[in-house]
């Protein structure tokens, strides 16, 4: 195209008659540039169709929830665990403050979803499955102590908004499980509504 257009002005300068050689310039040099903008126009049009789809699946694709797990310790296959889940249980009796106790188990069950990440990825799946599983009962226990608070009046929208990342980021770690597991997903997604609601509503 441009070649062509490099030619074109050449061959029109050469010609004899002054007057009609700008004119004709003109006319052609109009015609290149309505030819060379259409282009212009229907490349940008192209490219806007094809990267809108791939940026929105490639954001899609590479989007984690921001909320950090922490870190779960010795895990359910070690002969030890026993000791520290009987030690868990027992740092939750004492605690008797209803706001550190929803705290506390929020704790946990960010503890056993990360031990059960783990635990899948170490091909253990059926360990992985039940800890996955007790990770949503803590979490559900949290949630619904937290519930309760706030309908007594105590301001826990900071507790409820944490527990909206965790439940989140439990369930991102959930489907990566195979088979799915339905009811930990069920129990997350249930949670996640309440907590919605709650926070809307307050």
């Amino acid at each position: 195209m441009i070649e062509w257009g490099v030619a074109l002005v050449d061959k029109v300068w050469h010609t004899r008659e002054y007057p009609m050689k700008t004119k004709l310039l003109g006319a052609h040099i109009s015609r290149f540039l309505a030819i060379l903008f259409g282009i212009i126009i229907l490349i940008v049009s192209l490219l806007s169709t094809t990267s809108k789809p791939q940026a929105a699946l490639l954001e899609l694709a590479t989007t984690t929830v921001q909320y950090y797990l922490p870190y779960p310790g010795i895990l359910p296959d070690n002969p030890l665990y026993k000791a520290k889940a009987v030690r868990d249980q027992v740092l939750l009796w004492i605690t008797f403050d209803p706001s550190k106790k929803a705290e506390r188990q929020l704790l946990y069950a960010d503890k056993r979803i990360n031990a059960a990440k783990a635990l899948n990825e170490g091909g253990k799946s059926a360990l992985a499955e039940s800890t996955a599983t007790k990770a949503e009962k803590y979490l559900e226990q949290s949630v619904n102590l937290t519930l309760k608070l706030l309908r007594s009046g105590t301001d826990v929208k900071s507790l409820l908004m944490t527990q909206a990342k965790s439940t989140a980021k439990h369930h991102e770690i959930l489907v990566t499980f195979q088979p799915p597991l339905e009811m930990a997903l069920k129990t997350n997604e249930l949670l996640a509504q309440q907590i919605s609601q709650a926070l809307l509503e307050n």
